[in-house]
């Protein structure tokens, strides 16, 4: 090959190298970042500031430096959004020949995103691409739009807090976002995918738009969520003084029509507390949900909330208002003669407590009960009732002090439950309980009242007609008959039956059958009756009255 021919050659492959080489050289980049500033800051109607910017031949990209998109001036004067890098993909050749900005795609590394929610429930986000209405028109507002293929944000992170400020914010970290044929003006698909603190993760999925230009809160999207091992408490969702904690998953459909947002879904949760001072239910439960919430209102409606486990549900339905990002409802629980086997994993989560060792087998559950106020500060009143359990695993006969010294009340190690009901009212001071009446075959009939302390002591008294009790010897039955059957007129007190005083704690009662009391201060009531019953007890013999000594 002559000599001539190979320059060339190298020369017609070199040459095309170098003029790609040599374009950043005659292209000043930093030429766009006016125009690209201003179209930004016109559709999202915040200050956008881009940093230093560069070409890039080999990913066809504009690259910037810096990116900061300012704060709504209402939620202060920190950045709502920063990065250190922003990407933004171009059409390359009408951009060297023509000097024409066509942008393909926004591409942002681990941005810093800053999400705040005022009192009366707007977001600082709320006047991104917002267009001040029209005077004197009925013609909507329009947005400027700017359409992009494609927007993707890498490994960001995104704080939500609530103002006035609290201790802890809800942290989202490696959020990775992918939004496709953005346009203001039109729906269009969004996939977003992020940790939670606790090795919990979150993935929503679906369609939002077009952007609302007045509010843009209030942007319609349809969203499947879900979320595995999520800790409500550590992900700072749930106060931790509200004593209520889980380690949950969510499936979830969520509908905004830019007015109301609709949502229904199922919580599987594990170790769940619903109540302060609850323990943490032993098995897993699920509950599922039905909820209808107004963005204008900032309230709601609970159309159905149940707690599953296995075949039983237990209802909460009810309304809830927003105020101070303080939840206040107003709900209703009902459970209609629900299994009492099924309910064993949901007691301990809603403070339910049985002295140690002890279960509940068998039996229903009726409950009524209106649940009024805070999650930290609620009213809880109605009415519960039980039938036809049994007590397991807790000798209730040698567990009454004062009746064992007259024989005692025997029950083994299971108590037959035929009924108990009564009135409750709960607060955070404590609960009240009235209007007792239970039946228990081997105790009798009892009635009464009694409260719980917040730290969960008992004050129980009640009366106890215990001569119908199956479980009390003959001895015992002979000395309460003579009690209970006293004249009412001539007894003072107590006239109905045995006074039982029970203490302590759920898990550890103390229960006292004050008989001593009774007999003292009906001594004169009861003193011709009981006469008969010692003698015959105790074998006394009658003294002769008639009998006298000869004289001599």
């Amino acid at each position: 090959m002559k000599k001539s021919v190979k320059i060339g050659l190298a020369a017609a492959i070199a040459l095309p190298i170098l003029a790609v080489a040599a374009i950043p050289l005659f292209v000043d980049a930093n030429t766009f970042r006016p125009i690209i500033e201003s179209r930004l800051t016109a559709a999202l109607s915040r200050k956008v500031t881009l940093g230093d910017l560069s070409l890039s031949l080999r990913t066809g990209a504009l690259v910037a430096n810096d990116l900061s998109i300012a704060e709504d001036p209402k939620f202060g004067q920190t950045p709502f959004f920063t990065a250190k890098q922003l990407r933004i993909g171009v059409e390359m050749k009408p951009l060297i020949l023509h000097k024409q900005l066509i942008v393909r795609s926004f591409e942002v590394d681990a941005p810093q995103i800053h999400l705040i929610r005022a009192e009366d429930g707007t977001w600082n986000f709320s006047t991104l691409s917002h267009v001040a209405a029209p005077q004197n028109t009925a013609k909507p507002a329009a947005l400027p739009d700017l359409p992009v293929g494609l927007v993707t944000i890498q490994d960001g992170n995104a704080t939500i807090e609530t103002l006035p400020s609290q201790k802890n914010p809800q942290v989202y970290d490696h959020l990775n976002v992918k939004l496709e044929n953005v346009s203001l003006a039109k729906a269009f698909p969004f996939t977003v995918s992020a940790s939670l603190p606790g090795d919990g993760k979150v993935a929503v999925s679906g369609t939002v738009g077009p952007i609302n230009p007045q509010d843009a809160a209030s942007t319609s999207f349809d969203a499947h969520v879900t979320i595995e091992h999520l800790d409500p408490v550590v992900a700072g969702y749930v106060d931790p003084a509200d004593g209520i904690s889980m380690i949950g998953g969510l499936d979830a459909h969520i509908v905004s029509d830019g007015i109301n947002v609709t949502s229904d879904g199922k919580v599987h949760a594990e170790h769940l507390i619903l109540l302060k001072g609850g323990k943490a239910a032993p098995y897993p439960l699920d509950v599922s949900y039905q909820i209808r919430h107004s963005l204008q209102g900032n309230s709601g409606e609970v159309s159905d909330l149940a707690l599953q486990t296995g075949k039983v549900a237990i209802h909460i339905k009810g309304t809830y208002q927003i105020a101070a990002n303080v939840p206040v409802f107003d709900l209703k629980l009902l459970a209609q003669s629900v299994p009492i086997d099924g309910l064993q994993a949901l007691m301990p989560a809603v403070g339910v407590k049985l002295p140690n060792n002890a279960t509940l087998k068998g039996g229903t559950l009726s409950a009524n009960f209106a649940i009024k106020g805070s999650p930290t500060d609620n009213v809880i009143v109605g009415s519960y009732e039980i039938r036809n359990t049994k007590l397991v695993g807790y000798d209730l006969g040698s567990k009454i002090v004062g009746i064992a010294a007259m024989g005692g009340i025997k029950t083994g190690n299971t108590v037959d439950i035929t009924i108990s009901r009564a009135n409750m009212r709960a607060t955070k001071a404590g609960s009240q309980t009235t209007n007792i009446y239970s039946v228990l075959p081997a105790l009798g009939e009892s009635t009464g009242s009694g409260t719980v302390s917040p730290s969960g002591q008992l004050n129980f008294h009640l009366i106890s007609k215990v001569t119908s009790a199956k479980g009390l010897n003959k001895v015992g039955v002979n000395i309460l008959t003579s009690l209970n059957n006293s004249s009412a007129s001539k007894k003072p007190s107590n006239a109905q039956g045995i006074p039982i005083n029970i203490t302590g704690t759920a898990e550890n009662p103390v229960i006292t059958a004050d008989v001593g009391s009774v007999m003292k201060g009906n001594a004169t009531a009861i003193k011709n009756k009981t006469t008969g019953v010692f003698n015959k007890i105790f074998g006394k013999k009658k003294k002769d009255s008639s009998s006298t000594t000869p004289k001599k």
